[in-house]
């Protein structure tokens, strides 16, 4: 509702605002499938407004997976932690600095792919199949519609600011090494372990300070994916690297004189496999190890994941949830899969998002780490 009002008082600037709100959304919940509750407003704001609902839609849909890797507890941002930790020559690398890296090359990029859609297809009033929609009365009304105001819940405030609580203690601990716990051999407690232990205590006195029926969290939409994108991902990891660990030795050695001349090499090859395997999380515990084996600089490992979140797991083949629901939310029509499937309306965005991202990413990694 809050990200509503916002949109609503701005509506001229939704094509550039929505992706942002989008973007807030998924940093705020971990997952990029927080957009399926934001796609309805846009629409319906956009087409008050007289804007091309693609244009936002599109946006946002990469928007909320670009934050998925400035977000401190997605499963990516915890996958490439736990590698970089156990790596000797990216100390360096700690949740605060990859935040400090991430956070304003994906909200720059993110940014730069509204302002590159700005203008993209043709204007709602000169569309033929929009206008077909309106004469055959497909187009809902939604000046008339009754908007109703509901009142947030004092269980919902507690709730976020439970959260919020918990974010900001991830990332303190992850910024400040001496906070965090030293175990009886002397080695410090893993971050992943840190953010675990502050996620599910965040869980447990969410629900005992509001009293909620924890049987119904089980039917939460976010819980549902959640945990489907843990079997997708254990079950992808299993599967490649049983062949990468077979064939380990003959990779580094063959990648390794490429990326010793090229690194961005490297970068491509992220995009490659994310596309193929359409997970990003998948393709954090595929490729990462491979870069680290390769002594890569930090910052070109880090643009490679942010290459492989940004766009090619989800768009470059539009096969994800959120590609696939966004069609259906635009009563409009606008937003399409082409008939060669590649032309797709996230394409544009995606891809100036990646390569905005990716070099931004370069850049200040090369200064960070």
């Amino acid at each position: 509702r809050i990200a509503e009002k916002i949109l609503r008082k701005n509506p001229k600037m939704i094509t550039v605002l929505a992706p942002v709100v989008a973007y807030i959304f998924t940093f705020m919940c971990g997952t990029g499938h927080i957009v399926y509750s934001l796609l309805p407003v846009i629409n319906e704001i956009a087409i008050e407004t007289g804007v091309r609902p693609e244009r936002p839609i599109s946006a946002s849909i990469v928007s909320s997976q670009q934050a998925i890797t400035a977000c401190p507890i997605s499963a990516a941002t915890v996958g490439i932690l736990a590698f970089m930790a156990e790596a000797t020559n990216y100390t360096k690398v700690n949740i605060f600095t990859l935040l400090i890296v991430c956070v304003p090359a994906t909200l720059i990029g993110t940014v730069i792919a509204a302002i590159a859609v700005i203008k993209k297809g043709k204007e709602l009033a000169d569309d033929p199949e929009f206008q077909a929609r309106v004469e055959a009365g497909l187009i809902e009304d939604f000046s008339k519609k009754v908007k109703e105001e509901k009142k947030v819940s004092k269980e919902a405030k507690i709730s976020v600011t439970i959260f919020l609580i918990a974010m900001v203690g991830i990332v303190l601990l992850g910024a400040v090494s001496g906070l965090v716990p030293t175990l009886a051999d002397g080695s410090k407690l893993p971050l992943t372990t840190v953010i675990e232990i502050f996620m599910l205590v965040a869980a447990a006195a969410m629900i005992l300070l509001t009293k909620l029926d924890s049987n119904k969290v089980l039917d939460q939409p976010v819980f549902r994916t959640g945990m489907f994108a843990v079997v997708l991902a254990f079950g992808l990891c299993w599967l490649v690297n049983t062949f990468i660990g077979d064939q380990s030795s003959f990779i580094t050695d063959n990648m390794s004189a490429l990326t010793n001349k090229y690194p961005w090499i490297f970068i491509v090859a992220v995009f490659i496999v994310g596309a193929i395997t359409t997970s990003q999380s998948s393709t954090t515990m595929i490729m990462i190890p491979i870069g680290i084996a390769l002594g890569l600089p930090a910052n070109v490992i880090v643009a490679g994941w942010i290459a492989c979140i940004a766009c090619s797991s989800n768009y470059f083949i539009p096969a994800s949830g959120q590609c696939v629901a966004a069609l259906a939310f635009d009563s409009a029509g606008t937003t399409k899969i082409g008939k060669f499937v590649l032309n797709h309306s996230y394409m544009i965005p995606g891809l100036v998002c990646t390569v905005v991202s990716v070099v931004v990413a370069l850049l200040i990694g090369a200064v960070v780490f």
